[in-house]
């Protein structure tokens, strides 16, 4: 039981980093051009005083929405096809885990029972008469 539940967390995480180095050969001229554009906006923070700065920031950003949005786009795009795979391996292991678990919950369920009644008995005996 033991070795199946790790069976299926290797085979979780090798998806999962696999589906991460697909989205890195796949996408990295849009990764650079948005981490590009938030060194430039802390920047032209650093380098703006006082009221100045709202005015600028509102400018700055909607230039840079209008710049961004194609990419973002874009990135979304590719990534569709790569997150529904993921979702269409994750599930049967999430269900074949439930089903292994499920019979272990209620074993557990039955124990602590078990227990606290075994508690309030020995309680109840301990304590004198009311």
């Amino acid at each position: 039981m033991k070795f199946s539940v790790i069976a299926v967390l290797v085979v979780a995480l090798a998806i999962g980093s696999e589906s991460a180095s697909l989205v890195k050969r796949d996408a990295p001229a849009e990764l650079d051009k948005i981490t590009k554009y938030f060194q430039d906006l802390v920047d032209n923070l650093k380098n703006i005083e006082g009221t100045e700065l709202a005015n600028k920031a509102n400018v700055y950003f909607e230039q840079s929405r209008a710049q961004l949005q194609p990419m973002v786009e874009k990135l979304q795009e590719q990534l569709k096809p790569l997150s529904s795979n993921i979702e269409d391996h994750i599930k049967p292991l999430a269900a074949s885990v439930q089903a292994q678990v499920a019979p272990l919950a209620g074993l557990v369920q039955t124990h602590v029972e078990d227990v606290l009644k075994f508690v309030a008995d020995q309680t109840k005996a301990i304590l004198p008469p009311q």
